[in-house]
């Protein structure tokens, strides 16, 4: 069974590495690690600040996962610079494929071109862009 991260920002267009999966997998043959990375860490001080971040990030991925409620999903919040995430992640879920979208800054997390091409630089894995 393949593994998919799909790294999500909040946006409209962070959902179209959804709707590319759906459209490509059937649902029992992927495991989707759905990835929200907040990068603002020097601005949490306390593990309170801390756990109210993770709060504000929890929609973004209960979103995400009804919308895929036919798989088998896992959700994951990291913070940290966004690119770097991203790899830690695949590498620590044994990621087959990263789908992502290229965007602009939004929210908490930039998943702009520079991302993008961190992520194809450094992946030891397929990685799919998905056009804006």
């Amino acid at each position: 069974m393949k593994k998919i991260l799909i790294p999500l920002d909040g946006t409209e267009r962070s959902k179209k590495s959804i709707e590319l999966v759906q459209d490509l997998y059937m649902p029992e043959s992927i495991e989707v690690i759905l990835l929200v990375v907040r990068e603002d860490l020097d601005m949490i001080r306390s593990k309170m600040e801390y756990e109210d971040a993770k709060k504000e990030i929890m929609p973004i991925l209960d979103e995400a996962e009804e919308l895929l409620k036919s798989y088998n999903i896992s959700k994951h919040v990291s913070f940290g610079r966004a690119g770097e995430e991203i790899l830690e992640t695949a590498k620590l879920g044994n990621a087959d494929i990263i789908v992502m979208t290229k965007s602009t800054r939004k929210g908490w997390v930039s998943m702009i071109g520079s991302v993008a091409m961190h992520v194809v630089k450094y992946a030891t894995c397929i990685v799919m862009i998905v056009p804006e």
